[in-house]
């Protein structure tokens, strides 16, 4: 929730933390099969291209782990008692532990989420409670793919296939389709990079292409993405990632490539409530 608030503010001048909590935005599990903070017109789309691809993966994972039964059993009382009133996962967890639902295990409850929100009855919200609702009306698979090969140019473009297979997850063919049906997208070819900015971590600018070399130096991309899926916060200036950063600031260059970082810095410690 941190991040996704972060990765806004750096778009939004003056964005609040509040105005995120109360835009029209819910958190699911979309494009790669991770979770995303997304409109929540864009869900039905989105999710008609996403739970056939990673609804399985959520289940087999949850099978492997030894409880999908268990699951499946909790998912009724799921949704009545987030229709009462948003929770969070643990709040969640202790109230269907009261019903009799057994205990998940500390590896299947970590999937649990991720695969009611593909059953499509399940979102959470930008504050990280989680609450009932109704299943997506359902889209056409080629009018979806439409809708992602356009959007995805507005956001990223000029952008090739392989660049949105990386973003999206799909398979470089249903990317390529997804592209040709979008049709012509203008898209600005000259973009002013912003002087200096801290993105959040896991920003979507650094997942959004086959390659981030064009906005990290491949030397350093270890630096920001060390393993474990776990991609850091980054310093850009004019546009290249000159570091990484947490906390409320505090900085590590990679090298010679550096600026004033204060005044963002205090935006960062504005939007958290520091």
């Amino acid at each position: 929730m941190r991040a996704a608030g972060l990765a806004l503010r750096s778009r939004v001048p003056g964005l609040t933390r509040a105005d995120v909590d109360a835009a029209p935005l819910v958190r699911t599990w979309t494009v790669r099969g991770t979770v995303h903070l997304i409109a929540e017109e864009d869900r039905a789309w989105l999710h008609a291209l996403c739970a056939p691809r990673y609804g399985p993966r959520f289940e087999a994972a949850l099978a492997k782990r030894g409880g999908l039964e268990i699951a499946r059993g909790m998912l009724l009382d799921m949704v009545e008692v987030l229709a009462g009133t948003p929770l969070d996962r643990a709040a969640l967890l202790a109230e269907l532990a009261a019903r009799g639902h057994s205990d998940l295990g500390s590896y299947a409850v970590n999937v649990l989420v991720p695969w009611a929100t593909q059953q499509g009855v399940v979102v959470g919200l930008a504050d990280g409670r989680l609450t009932a609702c109704d299943p997506p009306p359902e889209v056409d698979f080629d009018e979806a793919l439409a809708t992602m090969g356009r959007r995805y140019l507005e956001g990223y473009g000029p952008a090739e296939a392989a660049d949105l297979a990386r973003w999206s997850g799909q398979p470089l063919g249903v990317a390529k389709r997804a592209l040709q049906a979008a049709g012509r997208v203008d898209t600005p070819e000259d973009r002013d990079p912003p002087g200096v900015k801290l993105l959040a971590g896991f920003d979507t600018t650094m997942l959004g292409y086959r390659s981030r070399e064009w906005i990290v130096p491949a030397e350093h991309d270890r630096r920001i993405l060390p393993g474990g899926g776990m991609l850091k916060a980054v310093v850009l200036v004019d546009g290249i990632a000159a570091g990484t950063w947490r906390g409320r600031g505090e900085i590590e260059w990679f090298g010679r490539r550096r600026a004033d970082t204060s005044a963002e810095a205090a935006d960062v410690a504005r939007f958290l409530g520091h």
